[in-house]
């Protein structure tokens, strides 16, 4: 499984880091933690994607900022 979670760039951000956010050399080192988001993407598609997330036996998470928030979850 590979998920990617996608955050808004702070407004807080002065346009020199929110370049740097924009095209990943700033990487949003904040909450929820990669394994969270890993823990409640999986137990949400227990029972459609697969019978059990016990079935994972690869997976990568990545969080990045980005114009529009969103997960992109990738199951094979």
């Amino acid at each position: 499984m590979d998920i990617v979670a996608v955050y808004p760039v702070p407004d807080s951000y002065s346009n020199r880091s929110r370049v740097a956010a924009l095209s990943g050399n700033l990487l949003p080192a904040k909450k929820p933690d990669a394994d969270n988001v890993a823990k409640i993407v999986a137990d949400v598609l227990n029972g459609l994607a697969y019978d059990d997330d016990a079935q994972i036996t690869d997976l990568s998470v990545m969080k990045w900022y980005g114009e529009t928030p969103e997960v992109r979850v990738k199951v094979w």
